[in-house]
């Protein structure tokens, strides 16, 4: 009996604990949820934010739409992945157990790619060393290649029609990390393309752009002859971007380029002692993003401020940068006010940087900001040209060589040409009702979209080698110097015909032909053939500086 009696005795105890391990971790589990609710209501904890682009999802709001298909529960769901207490913590804290026991990172996922020896690099830079990149742009590396073609011959077109107006084009070529470092690159892991053909954007521009004489700085050329003989690394272990210390000679070669291209004097760069330091947050920006409790080991870079020599003869120009995320290490190394009079940055041919008065190139005159820069740098580096300079050379053209309302007209006609397509404007209703959107906006995009990617097809001068028609607001850009230039111009050529009865007896007819007095059909002829020589060259006109 004595014996039974443990036994009971013993499965009570059991049953007891083992309740009273229910109990607490239910306890702890309330508590955790409580505290979770709490920090959430309160913010009582101002914790660390986390590194890296995260597209905001706004709290959803109940329809019987969402509520039939399911919208409601998954736009709940990422809102709450967004805004549950000690979301940082606890996503640094997951991030450094992945890392510690499997070398990788929540965060990294199409974020970064580990390569050996603990190096970190942006996977479209691998997928570029790899020649795979173009298929995230187009179908085809024949299409990449045409699209690519196609922008050369823009660059190439911008830079001749600019030119005579003192503003001078140029694309400055930058190494990725890739192209410096491919020995620490991880072995290809995408096996989804290997039977396709491979293709660089920047070996087919870099060839182009030598077959039509495009103005180009070859950064990378530049840095990979200085590699073997540098002692200091010219891209940070796990940093994307090229070293501070490297963007110091990166911007005094920019410099040097331009004093060539435009034969002026601009001030020379002074280069300071330098110190070894621990890895600053710049040469570090890849590691930011695995969102880790501990740093990395930190590698020691060399580091130096810049200065100019305060050279009381030479000018300060003004430049417009469009390009990518690589400017920034040398806008935030150098002092770029000591060399330059102005240097607006369109980040990605969209958001401007150091300009007072602009923060956005939708607010932009663009005719006039091209008219008045002394250099225009197409500043990309070589995982990033597939984005065909984001339009830039498309809008550039079009301002320069069209009137608003031409432009303006032509999209009407596109617009009409939409609505009177009963299968494309009925696609444009399906899309209006899923998305929410009101269908007049829909059309209005879908014909914004197709100038935007192909303008040639609905502006013929732009098929031309180097367009030879001009915006009207090129003229209003001109300052009064240039427009008494051409005023004197014209009364010469009218002089001309007059003296000329031939010349006079053609007029004539024209006149009458027209419609038009005799001295309004001089003084037209005259100068439409002044605009011949200005756009040709052979009339010099200095721009609106």
């Amino acid at each position: 009996m004595m014996r039974i009696f443990f036994v009971f005795l013993q499965i009570n105890v059991f049953f007891k604990v083992k309740n009273l391990v229910k109990v607490i971790l239910f306890t702890l589990t309330g508590l955790l949820l409580f505290a979770s609710m709490f920090q959430k209501i309160t913010h009582l904890w101002d914790f660390k934010k986390l590194n890296g682009v995260e597209i905001p999802s706004p709290k959803p709001a109940l329809t019987f739409q969402n509520y039939r298909d399911g919208g409601f529960q998954d736009s709940t769901e990422a809102f709450l992945k967004q805004h549950f207490g000690f979301r940082e913590p606890l996503i640094r804290f997951y991030n450094q157990y992945l890392w510690d026991f499997y070398k990788t990172s929540n965060g990294n996922r199409g974020i970064l790619t580990l390569g050996k020896d603990g190096w970190l690099y942006e996977p479209w830079s691998v997928d570029d060393y790899y020649q795979i990149q173009y298929h995230q742009h187009a179908s085809s590396a024949k299409e990449m290649t045409e699209q690519l073609l196609s922008e050369a011959k823009r660059v190439y077109q911008l830079q001749h029609i600019l030119e005579p107006y003192g503003t001078h084009l140029f694309v400055c070529l930058v190494p990725s990390k890739d192209m410096l470092y491919p020995e620490h690159l991880p072995e290809k892991q995408d096996t989804r393309y290997d039977d396709e053909p491979k293709m660089s954007a920047r070996s087919v521009l870099k060839d182009e752009y030598k077959r039509l004489d495009v103005n180009v700085l070859d950064m990378g050329e530049f840095f990979q002859q200085m590699k073997d003989t540098a002692d200091f690394t010219i891209f940070p272990k796990t940093g994307t971007h090229w070293s501070k210390y490297s963007s110091l000679f990166a911007a005094d070669t920019l410099f040097r380029y331009m004093e060539h291209l435009g034969n002026i004097n601009i001030p020379n760069m002074v280069i300071g002692p330098r110190t070894l330091q621990d890895a600053q947050e710049a040469d570090t920006d890849l590691e930011n993003l695995l969102n880790l409790i501990r740093p990395l080991p930190r590698p020691q870079y060399y580091y130096a401020t810049a200065t100019s020599d305060k050279d009381s003869t030479a000018v300060k120009p003004k430049m417009i940068i469009i390009g990518d995320s690589f400017w920034w290490n040398i806008v935030y190394q150098v002092p770029i006010q000591e060399f330059f009079a102005e240097f607006p940055y369109w980040y990605y041919n969209s958001s401007i940087y150091y300009d007072p008065i602009h923060h956005s190139v939708k607010d932009i005159n663009l005719t006039k900001e091209l008219l008045s820069a002394d250099f225009i740098v197409l500043f990309y580096s070589s995982a990033q040209l597939y984005k065909l300079n984001n339009n830039f050379t498309k809008k550039a053209l079009l301002a320069l060589c069209y009137d608003p309302e031409e432009i303006e007209s032509a999209h009407a006609k596109l617009e009409q040409n939409i609505r009177s397509d009963s299968d494309w404007i009925g696609r444009l209703q399906k899309a209006s009702q899923a998305q929410g959107k009101p269908l007049e906006e829909l059309i209005h995009n879908e014909a914004q979209w197709l100038i935007d990617s192909h303008p040639e097809r609905f502006f013929p001068a732009l098929n031309d080698s180097i367009p030879t028609k001009r915006s009207k607001w090129v003229e209003s850009c001109l300052t009064k110097d240039s427009l008494y230039i051409i005023e004197q111009e014209t009364e010469k050529i009218i002089a001309n015909i007059r003296s000329n009865e031939a010349q006079m007896e053609a007029m004539r007819e024209k006149a009458q032909q027209q419609g038009k007095t005799l001295e309004q059909t001089i003084h037209d002829d005259a100068r439409w053939i002044v605009n011949y020589q200005i756009e040709h060259g052979t009339l010099q006109i200095p721009p609106h500086k």
